[in-house]
């Protein structure tokens, strides 16, 4: 099978753990760009958190954000976005302080807060950019944002995303990482997305490859033609992966695209 287009999520994929994209993968990725292969960074992260990744390697692709609620061109164009119903995300936000629950939102690309705390000063460390504080978040009149982030103790974190689907059926819940609830628009996700960029591109689902590591990578996975879970990957994830490549810290993303774009 010559595959065309491979998907790739960002963090503790692409990323080794000290954030930084190894140099074997941005070698491995200039190579199959080369060879007029799609490389398609796929994230949970917003654009703005991830831009610095894409232009790191040099792509000129559709770029996925916000676990599939967001689409960009090479110009940074939305060619799709759908964000969560305002409403909505008000009583999601009052349901996280009720509980006592870290919540953030994306406001224009900016993370925004009601309070700074331990959780939000982590998250930053990652995100790239500070956050914004807004104490008065609840008073807004409207909140425009592709996703909610809900920050969650480990230990507390599996029933705490049963009870929040059952009180939001109205809304696609996913991890992103152990600690990380992302709740966006109902539909949405990254398999949509990664749908929506491959019929821009005329590929097909055979001629795809997609990576990841977490539940939130799982339905881009299983729209692929070849699903691959990195070695550091959740177990879940790894159990429905048509196979498991090399952890992040161990480049496995370029042993993909050796093998299945750049040798085939």
């Amino acid at each position: 099978m010559a595959y065309k287009l491979i998907a790739i999520d960002i963090d503790e994929t692409l990323l080794d753990h000290n954030g930084k994209i190894p140099p074997r993968v941005c070698d491995a990725v200039s190579r199959a760009v080369a060879k007029d292969a799609h490389v398609v960074l796929c994230t949970a992260r917003t654009k703005t958190g991830a831009q610095r990744f894409y232009d790191a390697l040099g792509l000129d692709t559709y770029f996925i954000t916000s676990g599939g609620a967001e689409v960009f061109d090479a110009s940074g164009n939305a060619v799709f976005s759908q964000p969560v119903d305002p409403n909505i995300v008000k009583e999601l936000l009052r349901y996280a302080y009720d509980n006592d629950v870290h919540a953030q939102v994306y406001i224009d690309g900016d993370l925004v807060y009601r309070e700074k705390n331990d959780h939000a000063a982590v998250y930053e460390l990652g995100y790239g950019f500070p956050g914004i504080a807004m104490p008065d978040i609840l008073d807004c009149e409207e909140l425009i944002t592709p996703k909610v982030l809900l920050v969650v103790d480990k230990d507390k974190i599996d029933v705490f995303q049963k009870r929040t689907e059952q009180v939001f059926p109205m809304l696609a819940t996913r991890r992103s990482r152990p600690m990380y609830l992302e709740l966006t628009h109902p539909g949405i996700s990254k398999g949509e997305a990664l749908k929506f960029v491959a019929e821009a591109y005329c590929v097909s689902q055979q001629e795809i490859i997609a990576v990841g590591d977490t539940e939130v990578d799982k339905s881009m996975l299983e729209y692929a033609g070849l699903g691959v879970a990195v070695a550091n990957g959740d177990k879940d994830l790894k159990d429905i992966a048509d196979i498991v490549c090399a952890s992040n810290n161990d480049g496995g993303v370029a042993d993909i695209i050796t093998q299945y774009i750049l040798e085939a």
